[in-house]
């Protein structure tokens, strides 16, 4: 997926795709971070609540798109198609626009001129095309082949035959007398579908996350005042006061933070499930599960009394436990992410990451961009926006290791590598946030197969330091020998 932003918070113009692995690195206040919530936003959005985007168009396209052949099949012709996609899309960013200011905390006015677009229709119409190739038949057969509601029965070039009979069990009593009706509910059906299977499910980790365990109580303290409020409200405009109460209390956070507060709320339920990664437990999983534990250094437990950290913990509690409240401040930052991949993890999914070096020592900065490399080679797609030399130059020599056999790696042994965290350089995507005449822009930064990534952001600080440093100690150095 490619996205492009105009006017979006401080980001004031920024072209990215959504690689296997996404970087974006920069100074701060240069929009990187309007970058990832935007996206995440977007995501959130479209896989959320958008039947009346799909109602709005509901009419048009049963009545001019879809032709009924019988009782349960539908002809939709290749043209027709194509024009239900692009209808689809162009409704889905339209209406994500006017939700910019919630999801940014923002006000509406401060994105008027906000501009937000995806590649998803033109790769969607792409990916549909039909070129009487096998491999594109069986593409295309695939993608649609996941409905509990209908099937692809036929592919042509001139059209698509769809048959709805999976569902006639479920036909109520008026789609059962109603065959338009029946068509409605297949389109109503397709126009999900397409949505849900063309969009990833994404997870984010704002860089508020430390806070995140904190805000619990500030929210269950916000609830009260909320009952108190409407309790005193007058009859005649309580939905009104339950407007402006709620909007008031929970406009202030991005929806990322909320998603994160939410997320901490709902851990006990969180706990019961069980990722592809702790379920399948395959040598790469049971890598990622070994160098999670060795960052995070312990294992959380969500009790009666809230949530636990026991330290050097790995399945039974061999040493004392607290609460997080106590813990330090990488114990905290690194809560979600320890929950995500060991209990909500599907293949598929799109992990964002503000910041993943936080409150991390460089040490396990080093492990975090090897446990990204495992993640993305796991199938989940990562996206970061990062300040750390250390992740990047890590997710650097992933990509390096790439070149080698797996027993030349196995010389690096020592190092803690293994063939698993060899990363391909197409897989990565990177990009540098900077300020160029007076405008805020991301900037394509190269990723080679042989050298990995050139993300020179870093090379001027660090350059300087060194520099800096020689001098003192040559003045050191000259002071002691004159002294001499």
């Amino acid at each position: 997926m490619k996205v492009s932003l105009k006017n979006v918070g401080m980001l004031d113009e920024a072209e990215f795709e959504v690689g296997d692995l996404t970087i974006i690195c920069g100074e701060n206040n240069t929009g990187k971070t309007y970058a990832t919530y935007s996206l995440y936003g977007y995501l959130d959005f479209v896989r959320g609540d958008t039947n009346y985007v799909i109602f709005d168009l509901l009419k048009n396209i049963t009545e001019n798109y879809v032709d009924i052949l019988d009782e349960y099949r539908i002809k939709i012709y290749s043209k027709n198609m194509e024009k239900i996609i692009a209808n689809l899309f162009e409704e889905l960013e339209s209406n994500y626009k006017t939700n910019l200011a919630a999801i940014l905390a923002g006000r509406d006015e401060d994105f008027d001129s906000s501009v937000f677009n995806t590649s998803s229709k033109e790769a969607m119409i792409s990916y549909i095309e039909y070129d009487n190739n096998e491999d594109n038949k069986k593409n295309i057969k695939e993608f649609f082949s996941h409905s509990p509601q209908f099937e692809l029965v036929e592919i042509t070039e001139q059209y698509f035959l769809f048959s709805y009979e999976k569902s006639k069990n479920h036909f109520n009593e008026k789609m059962q007398k109603d065959v338009n009706y029946r068509k409605e509910s297949f389109v109503l059906a397709l126009l999900n579908y397409i949505i849900i299977i063309s969009h990833p499910v994404a997870f984010i980790l704002s860089a508020e996350r430390t806070g995140a365990s904190m805000f619990q109580k500030e929210l269950d303290v916000n609830k009260n005042e909320i009952v108190e409020k409407i309790s005193r409200a007058d009859t005649k405009n309580i939905q009104q006061t339950v407007f402006n109460v709620l909007n008031s209390n929970y406009s202030r956070y991005p929806k990322p933070v909320k998603d994160n507060i939410y997320f901490v709320r709902e851990l006990d339920e969180v706990s019961k499930k069980v990722s592809f990664i702790k379920q399948e437990c395959s040598v790469l999983h049971k890598e990622i599960i070994e160098l999670l534990y060795k960052i995070v250094g312990g294992k959380y437990i969500v009790s009666e009394i809230g949530i636990e950290f026991a330290p050097g913990a790995k399945q039974r509690i061999t040493k004392g436990k607290f609460l997080i409240q106590r813990a330090s401040s990488s114990v905290r930052s690194l809560l979600m992410l320890n929950y995500y991949i060991l209990h909500i993890a599907q293949s598929g999914n799109i992990l964002m990451i503000d910041e993943p070096e936080l409150n991390l020592h460089p040490n396990n900065q080093v492990f975090m961009g090897r446990l990204i490399a495992l993640l993305v080679n796991a199938g989940i797609k990562v996206f970061i926006t990062t300040h750390s030399d250390y992740i990047v130059r890590e997710l650097s020599n992933c990509i390096m290791l790439n070149n080698l056999t797996d027993e030349q790696i196995s010389r690096f042994q020592k190092s803690g590598y293994t063939k698993e965290y060899k990363l391909k350089s197409n897989k990565v995507r990177a990009y540098v946030a900077q300020n160029n005449n007076r405008k805020n822009i991301l900037r394509e930064i190269k990723v080679d197969s042989i050298r990995g990534i050139f993300m020179n952001t870093f090379d001027e600080p660090i350059n300087s330091q060194n520099e800096n440093q020689g001098f003192i100690f040559e003045e050191i150095y000259n002071g002691l020998r004159y002294d001499e």
